[in-house]
């Protein structure tokens, strides 16, 4: 296994190497007011995965494609425009983002298809955008349908104070339950406050240096008749405040502070109706380290249930290069997940290319 592990890391080091000098996405101008944008991002992982329940134990390790996608976004006039975004994952090919946007302000938009509702500062983020590897799915676990966090529906999206204070307000089809026989709709929206730069609706987890970020945000999700609970239908009801601290320091160094707090109000099922947590901390010192800059993180996660079942924790650790930023990375990271008596522990060799 050993060797195995080795010459994943050489290969990495090499591509990482061989694109570090040439990320940037494909821009065809086609008058003074039309444009296209191309572009694609690829996450390959090396996995070593051992889970320990009651009926034994188990371990696992290969490598998989964990995300492979192809964007394209057009502006057709100065106020209109749309967004294709496809995504290959576990052995599937699907569409991931096909909106319009519509500018009906300067600072108020009209989105319109399937793309990510308003949520928590994770799911706004992405996979792509994180200090760590894994997505924190322990504690932020909204009930979108779409894979990749996206929903079909539209939204107002704007901003005030400046671009200070983002908003949006959206209707999307929300969680699909075939035992439920009514459609419903699910209610989403957001606000954040941005105490130094500006952030805007999508977001990340960090900036990497480029951005003084502090922000708080609040949201909330809402449908009728979400589940069915023994014949009779229930409703969903979640909301959350996300917090976010990154600050270039005065040696050069970036810090970086995560948390938010979950309600999980109404789920269907006492089990998944609860309390969840998360907790990051990322710390990135001045100065190229072989490949790249490094950022060190850590990341603590926690969902309490309403009813008697176990609680469940999650504890991430990672040590990234970042050779171009978000663009170009390779790095590892441990996991140990615990509910009860039952646990997994990874550790992942994860490369990530993006244009």
């Amino acid at each position: 296994m050993k060797s195995t592990w080795f010459k994943s890391i050489f290969i990495a080091g090499g591509a990482l190497l061989l694109a570090s000098d040439s990320f940037a996405g494909a821009k065809l101008k086609v008058s003074d007011t039309t444009s296209i944008n191309f572009g694609g991002s690829i996450r390959v992982e090396v996995a070593d995965t051992d889970t320990d329940t009651d009926s034994g134990d188990s371990d696992s390790f290969g490598t998989s494609i964990h995300s492979a996608r192809f964007y394209m976004k057009a502006k057709v006039t100065d106020t209109i425009g749309f967004q294709l975004q496809t995504e290959h994952k576990d052995g599937d090919m699907l569409m991931l983002d096909s909106l319009v946007k519509v500018k009906l302000a300067d600072n108020i938009q009209l989105w319109a298809g399937r793309f990510i509702p308003p949520s928590d500062r994770s799911n706004l983020s992405g996979s792509y955008n994180l200090p760590t590897w894994q997505y924190p799915g322990v504690a932020s676990r909204y009930p979108i349908p779409k894979k990749g966090g996206r929903d079909d529906g539209f939204a107002i999206i704007g901003s005030l104070a400046g671009g200070q204070l983002d908003y949006s307000l959206g209707m999307f089809g929300g969680k699909a339950d075939a035992t439920v026989p009514e459609d419903t709709e699910s209610v989403s929206g957001r606000v954040a406050y941005s105490f130094l730069d500006k952030e805007g609706y999508l977001t990340r987890s960090t900036y990497l240096g480029s951005k003084d970020i502090m922000t708080i945000g609040y949201t909330f999700m809402k449908q009728s008749d979400a589940f069915d609970d023994d014949g009779a239908t229930t409703d969903f009801s979640a909301s959350n405040i996300d917090f976010l601290l990154e600050k270039n320091l005065a040696d050069g160094s970036v810090a970086t502070v995560e948390a938010a707090l979950y309600d999980y109000d109404e789920f269907g099922a006492a089990s998944k109706e609860g309390d969840a947590t998360m907790v990051s901390l990322a710390y990135m010192p001045d100065g190229i380290f072989g490949l790249g800059r490094l950022q060190a993180s850590v990341r603590y996660q926690e969902f309490s249930p309403d009813d008697d079942s176990d609680d469940t924790t999650r504890v991430d650790v990672g040590l990234t290069s970042l050779i171009k930023g978000h663009g170009a990375r390779v790095g590892i990271y441990f996991g140990d997940q615990e509910t009860g008596s039952s646990s997994t522990e990874t550790i992942k060799l994860g490369i990530q290319l993006k244009l």
